[in-house]
């Protein structure tokens, strides 16, 4: 690094300093993490407002310091070296109904959202009422369980594209399975979003996702920190558990981490375990799932930092 370069690297963390009241610097990530690995964040904010989360975001671009926005953090696997510059925690979890209109802050939790609404009569989001992390994470992965995504029910969402923000509609934002533009594009923040619910009976509502609870406490290893289902599906009738059990993979141990013995497609990090641990092991089942069936298996789980 040039003396310039290090000049205006120390000049851009001052400004962020002054405009971000209650950064913290040298902050563990691990613990913040689904995952529970993962080295600290050079500088951490935590944005309890849309306003505060655009303006971290903005004033770290305005200044040339690299920025990543983080949600509940459980689709994400960041590095044993962390993560540089500016990492900006989304905790504004603000919502209001208009009818049976949902207009939710990016940092609100997924399912104890989907709770309350369907305490209410809400209907609409019940399929993810234990897809656990935050509306904005899921909005960026098109997070979906049973056939059904998030992208069925948004009708809007208000991001920040680099420096300016915007309201897009989804037929705007590049919809797929587990995937969206904020996927392909990080300069794109979602800040909140527009959620079209309908009426349902309560009890039924509650009903269903109790239904599901329960089905994933049977069939996940909810005993190991994990990030869920490590790999995307290639297809509905064909699981990717079903392509890394076939391979013979099920409880392979790479380091620290394990292709878990109730559910192939979660790769569980055992104490002790790091990120590259588990990356290693993604890396020899994509390996050996290719070698035994042919099949390029694509990670939905985003690394960080690496």
């Amino acid at each position: 690094m040039s003396d310039l370069d290090d000049i205006l690297r120390r000049e851009g963390r001052d400004v962020l300093r002054r405009e971000l009241p209650g950064l913290e610097e040298a902050v563990p990530l691990a613990p913040l993490c689904a995952y529970g690995v993962g080295g600290p964040a050079e500088l951490l904010y935590r944005a309890a407002t849309t306003g505060a989360l655009a303006h971290a975001v903005r004033t770290a671009r305005e200044v040339g310091v690299p920025v990543t926005v983080l949600g509940r953090a459980t689709n994400v696997l960041i590095s044993d070296a962390g993560l540089p510059g500016l990492t900006v925690l989304a905790r504004n979890e603000a919502h209001t109904l208009d009818g049976e209109l949902l207009m939710v802050e990016a940092g609100a939790e997924l399912p104890g959202l989907v709770a309350e609404l369907a305490g209410q009569g809400l209907a609409g989001l019940e399929f993810a009422g234990n897809i656990p992390g935050s509306v904005g994470g899921a909005v960026v992965g098109n997070a979906g369980a049973y056939g059904r995504s998030l992208s069925d029910v948004l009708t809007g969402v208000h991001l920040l594209d680099g420096t300016t923000e915007h309201v897009k509609e989804p037929r705007e934002l590049d919809f797929g399975y587990r995937t969206s533009l904020f996927r392909r594009l990080p300069e794109l923040t979602v800040l909140s979003a527009t959620i079209e619910l309908h009426r349902g009976e309560r009890s039924a509502l509650l009903d269903e996702i109790a239904r599901d609870a329960e089905l994933r406490r049977g069939k996940h290893p909810l005993e190991h920190a994990s990030c869920g289902s490590y790999f995307k599906n290639p297809s509905r009738e064909l699981p990717a558990a079903r392509l890394i059990e076939d391979a013979g993979l099920k409880g392979f141990t790479s380091g620290r981490a394990r292709v878990s013995e109730r559910h192939a497609n979660f790769l569980v990090a055992l104490p002790g375990a790091t990120a590259d641990d588990i990356v290693a092991l993604a890396a020899e089942v994509k390996r050996r799932v290719r070698e035994h069936s042919g099949h390029d298996l694509v990670e939905e789980v985003r690394r960080l930092g690496f």
